[in-house]
């Protein structure tokens, strides 16, 4: 009998720590998202210096690829409610139509994984810049046209 009362306690104690875990500053969220983002448009500028040839970079490419496969999981959570206004090119569609958005988003991870894919099973020359391409197409463009604003100047 003492063991549901000790949990019990210990939830109630801890519920105003989850309470304002779930409470976010939006400009920290925006920061947050502004620097994966532009993790993501690093990565994706080395995976396209190594696949045009531009770099002789080729055992790197694996890596750069997997980092935006982790990144690309991110990105359904780095759009929090609240964080739509401040300093951000973010389009309010996303949280207007959080549907279209999280298939766009799926749609990325999808291109992001087959890239991976490629890269993982050796694709090279030609093979390796249609993926790539394909990759770009369905994921950072794809999204970009559709949920990012032009910088404001």
């Amino acid at each position: 009998m003492k063991k549901p009362i000790a949990i019990a306690l210990c939830l109630f104690a801890l519920s105003p720590l989850a309470a304002s875990a779930q409470e976010i500053d939006a400009d920290a969220a925006i920061k947050y998202r502004k620097a994966v983002m532009t993790a993501v448009k690093g990565h994706n500028a080395a995976i396209k210096g190594i696949v045009t040839g531009k770099v002789p970079f080729n055992g790197s490419l694996k890596g750069h690829v997997a980092a935006i496969n982790d990144l690309f999981s991110e990105l359904n959570r780095i759009f929090p409610e609240g964080s739509d206004f401040g300093e951000t090119n973010a389009k309010e569609a996303i949280w207007d139509k959080p549907e279209k958005f999280k298939a766009t988003v799926d749609k990325a991870q999808k291109a992001a994984a087959a890239l991976k894919q490629a890269v993982d099973s050796g694709a090279s020359g030609g093979d390796l810049v249609k993926a790539y391409k394909q990759f770009g197409k369905n994921s950072c463009a794809s999204c970009h046209k559709q949920f990012k604003a032009k910088p404001k100047s």
